[in-house]
């Protein structure tokens, strides 16, 4: 069994994160603009949970 695309979508996983991450960092919480925020966290865990679920039917 290849670990490969489990392995790639989690490094993908942690990149989102990183990047939800330094959002927050820079202070993206400000008025105004946290509804922004909100909407590309959603998409990154939609991505998220589309890239664990191709590599779920990937291994198994």
């Amino acid at each position: 069994m290849d670990a490969k695309p489990l392995e790639n979508a989690l490094d993908r996983a942690e990149r989102a994160l990183m990047r939800i991450e330094r959002s927050v960092a820079r202070g993206a919480m400000h008025v105004g603009r946290d509804e922004a925020l909100r909407a590309k966290v959603a998409g990154a865990l939609a991505e998220l949970d589309e890239l664990l679920r191709d590599a779920g039917r990937q291994d198994g």
